[in-house]
């Protein structure tokens, strides 16, 4: 049951990204959904995270209409490196966890940033640097920093059961 509320929620993020937060700014986008996998990742079984983050993955690609499977097979590597390195780290200190959603978000800023200049018009590279690396990362900190502090106690309960 837990594992469908999680998907659920996931599924409410990826519309609340594509119908609204994107909306917001042209020049940059909070990644809610990224910041939720991480999240998840930290305190659920990596199988099902795993599982549950490329779907989610699949599906907004399908909804925000990047190139099928790029975000699901981004945020699956990043699923399963959390899920990796959660038993050696302190998941109960907030500044581990907003530092590993930081590094999870420059790396996913960065090959994002890689595929988008392939396929896509690349931005100028001192406008993908500083967004990338520098403000896409902290942004999703900040958010990171805010539900962890909200949902911290949910998120323990996902170990749990």
């Amino acid at each position: 049951m837990k594992n469908i509320v999680v998907f659920l929620i996931g599924l409410f993020l990826i519309f609340l990204e594509a119908f609204f937060t994107n909306h917001i700014s042209s020049f940059v986008s909070i990644d809610l959904l990224l910041v939720y996998i991480a999240l998840i990742s930290l305190y659920m079984d990596k199988n099902y995270a795993i599982i549950e983050v490329g779907l989610l993955g699949l599906i907004s690609d399908l909804v925000v209409g990047g190139i099928i499977g790029i975000t699901a097979l981004l945020f699956m590597i990043a699923s399963y490196f959390i899920s990796t390195v959660e038993k050696s780290i302190f998941k109960d200190k907030k500044l581990i966890v907003l530092f590993l959603v930081f590094v999870i978000s420059l790396v996913y800023s960065i090959i994002n940033a890689v595929v988008s200049s392939i396929f896509y018009v690349p931005a100028p590279l001192t406008l993908v640097l500083f967004k990338g690396i520098i403000l896409i990362p902290l942004l999703n900190m900040g958010v990171a920093f805010l539900a962890y502090t909200l949902f911290g106690d949910l998120l323990m309960k996902l170990r749990e059961e």
